[in-house]
């Protein structure tokens, strides 16, 4: 008779533990490593210190270029709050993309680099899992995030219409990234999509999940995908911004690869942008913009979505 499973042994054979996965295999010649300080502190520390580092200059440079745009191109805005507020999102749409592009590229994905090789290890891609995997694992990732989006946009605005947030604040932010033409489409594609799969998963999963994952193992997935929800400021997404970031985190623990959860990330943003782009050539294409998505819709993907997470779960079993 084959010998049942219980429920701790099921949890360990879905989600090991990171000692049993080899952390021998990399050289921890770091500088944190060898004064044998705590891991997890140093997941806490990278994250807080790039955070801010991250923030504030971004703060900075954004300021900084609302000044020098102003003087150049002297822009008038007037109106109430919110109508000055949508101007400036529209007038200022240029430098606020710079900004964006140079933060994250400089003030996020160079510093966890250089943490990771100063701290940790001189094998950085290794501890950063930038690896090759089976290419039906990132093709899984991809669909399963599409097969998701549904569901999380439907609990957005659930949300929304509960705490009854008029229109032009719910769409305030949609003025930064609706591109009006192909090309400024595509430069869109890059900073908000791109960028953002490239230097936002190497902070989150590469160093911040990866180091968590040491001593958290499973644990460390489900943290990291809230503390992505809450990074990102935007309170009325937050449940689904944080159901997103832990099943990006989820794609990296199981893979060991950031390839998937980069793949994942892209997606999202590249069909938020295409959706937006939809809309303003067609504004009656509206179904996922405002909110008018069929519950059968949700239903129907959602259980797909959850169907093919099982099989990625298959094939990315342990051996």
């Amino acid at each position: 008779m084959p010998e049942q499973k219980n429920l701790y042994s099921l949890t360990e054979e879905l989600f090991p533990d990171e000692k049993s996965r080899g952390k021998a295999d990399i050289n921890l010649n770091g500088s944190w490593e060898r004064k044998n300080r705590s891991i997890t502190a140093a997941a806490f520390a990278g994250l807080l210190g790039i955070g801010v580092l991250y923030f504030n200059v971004q703060s900075i440079l954004i300021s900084v270029s609302f000044v020098l745009y102003q003087a150049i191109f002297r822009i008038n805005i007037s109106g109430d709050f919110l109508e000055r507020l949508d101007k400036i999102m529209i007038e200022f749409k240029t430098p606020v993309l710079i900004a964006l592009v140079i933060s994250q590229y400089i003030f996020m994905l160079l510093p966890s680099v250089w943490i990771v090789k100063k701290w940790h290890t001189t094998e950085v891609k290794k501890y950063l899992r930038i690896k090759w995997i089976p290419f039906k694992e990132i093709i899984l990732s991809v669909l399963i995030t599409i097969t998701l989006l549904p569901f999380c946009y439907y609990i957005s605005y659930l949300l929304l219409d509960w705490l009854d947030i008029p229109d032009v604040i719910q769409n305030l932010g949609n003025q930064l990234f609706t591109a009006h033409s192909t090309s400024e489409f595509i430069l869109l594609v890059f900073i908000v999509a791109v960028t953002p799969a490239i230097c936002e998963e190497v902070f989150f999963r590469g160093y911040v999940q990866r180091t968590m994952e040491r001593n958290m193992g499973a644990k460390s997935f489900v943290i990291t995908g809230i503390i992505f929800g809450l990074f990102h400021m935007q309170p009325l997404s937050l449940i689904s911004l944080s159901i997103l970031g832990v099943l990006f985190s989820f794609f990296f623990y199981r893979s060991k690869s950031i390839l998937p959860s980069g793949a994942a990330h892209f997606t999202n943003n590249f069909i938020a942008l295409l959706l937006l782009y939809i809309y303003s050539q067609s504004p009656e294409s509206e179904i996922f913009l405002e909110g008018n998505i069929p519950l059968e819709w949700v239903l129907v993907t959602s259980v797909i979505s959850i169907t093919l997470l099982l099989l990625y779960l298959r094939i990315t079993k342990e051996v």
